[in-house]
């Protein structure tokens, strides 16, 4: 027995043992040594801002999660909420279409929300004026056609040479690990979605973005006060910061939306959906033409280094292009994040338009190709177009990756 109960006990304690090397995908917040930018504004600069009105452009990914902390904390400091600045999806996140007026009144904070796609530069410098400080709080993924840079962009170029403050609390996203990648957008393609003059992918965090804007095209005409995270070493991944995602848009509910997001984001520029209003938007895309989808993703296994794979999916969006439309199509699958993003567009487009060369379209506005406005000139259709291979593409634009890295090196922060 004695014997018996030992042998019990050693094979209990070799089972404990090997289930805690089990993998652990993601740091746990309790473990988290990261500091977010939120929890320091709270404790250390909203006090500083006792007395004073304030202008406010968050969503749930920033200290909007969280409304009644705000109103209680603004209460408790006798600070005037002004404004509310509306963000592409508006002040909850969940707005699939932009507002078609430039004000609404905000039933949260019973505040006027300003739009700032829809209201006039000048507008816009006006209600700045107003206040005391703008504040500037949103999860970005580090791609320029995401508009929250575009927003950023327009509150400081109104916040030039006024006295108002502009706040901004920096986040950590899922692109840290690249550089600068892609190329600049050319006047003739000027979007809301490219209006922040960066690469497509900017290698910066919001904050880095709002210290390079103001240093390099505004000669420091804005009083910024950038809040970093704090315990965060460049090079760590999202996954291995233990800050816990929070949806910034509707498409992007988990951080593998994001992660792919910033290679299938392109995809919106052909006819296809991206799961937008399903499930698992920028995991899943594909089309009704769509019919065999096992060859796509068989050609799609050469590439990638085993970083993703694809599987086949079949899906009905309830928004976007096949809206209601059985698709058939695949499912983007991330194995490691450290792929390349611009090089998987480039392949997964070039291969889908040899694989369906009937039915694959790129598609058009009223001006513009879409995949121009997002990557910023038509260089990028036109080279699969022409059949250049992506090595051949990306030597094109190459050398202007090299300077962009140097030209923001100053204002890196981590």
């Amino acid at each position: 027995m004695t014997n018996y109960f030992f042998r019990f006990s050693l094979s209990f304690l070799v089972l404990a043992c090997q289930g805690n090397t089990v993998p652990q995908f993601r740091v746990h917040p309790i473990d988290s040594k990261v500091r977010l930018s939120q929890d320091i504004f709270y404790e250390k600069i909203l006090p500083t801002m006792a007395g004073k009105k304030l202008m406010l452009a968050t969503n749930p990914s920033g200290i909007g999660t969280n409304p009644k902390k705000i109103i209680s904390s603004l209460e408790k400091h006798k600070i005037t909420l002004e404004h509310l600045i509306g963000l592409e999806h508006g002040f909850l996140g969940l707005e699939e279409e932009f507002s078609q007026t430039p004000v609404t009144m905000d039933s949260t904070f019973n505040r006027p929300l300003y739009h700032i796609y829809r209201i006039k530069d000048s507008e816009l410098r006006d209600l700045v004026k107003e206040v005391d400080f703008v504040l500037f709080d949103v999860q970005d993924v580090g791609m320029r056609c995401y508009t929250y840079l575009s927003v950023l962009k327009r509150l400081m170029d109104a916040l030039k040479n006024t006295k108002t403050k502009l706040i901004v609390l920096d986040h950590i996203h899922v692109a840290m690990h690249l550089p600068p990648m892609g190329e600049k957008m050319s006047p003739k393609h000027l979007n809301f979605a490219g209006e922040f003059p960066s690469l497509l992918i900017t290698g910066m965090t919001t904050g880095e973005a709002a210290l390079f804007y103001n240093k390099e095209y505004l000669k420091e005409t804005v009083d910024l006060d950038v809040i970093p995270v704090e315990g965060y070493k460049r090079g760590m991944y999202f996954e291995d910061t233990g800050i816990p995602w929070t949806t910034p848009s509707p498409n992007l509910p988990m951080v593998d939306s994001a992660r792919n997001y910033l290679s299938l984001v392109l995809l919106e520029g052909v006819n296809i959906s991206v799961g937008r209003g399903t499930q698992a938007p920028f995991v899943y895309f594909g089309a009704p033409w769509m019919t065999n989808p096992e060859e796509l993703a068989s050609k799609l296994s050469a590439i990638g280094n085993k970083s993703y794979y694809f599987s086949t999916v079949y899906f009905k969006p309830t928004f976007g292009p096949h809206k209601g439309k059985i698709c058939s199509g695949l499912r983007m699958n991330l194995v490691r994040p450290d792929y390349d993003p611009m090089l998987l567009a480039y392949e997964l487009i070039r291969l889908m338009k040899e694989t369906y060369p009937n039915d694959f379209k790129w598609s058009k506005g009223s001006t513009n190709h879409w995949v121009d406005q997002l990557w910023g000139n038509d260089h990028f259709r036109s080279a699969i177009n022409d059949g250049k291979t992506y090595v051949e593409f990306h030597n094109t634009y190459l050398s202007d990756e090299e300077k962009e890295r140097k030209r923001i090196e100053p204002y890196l922060i981590y």
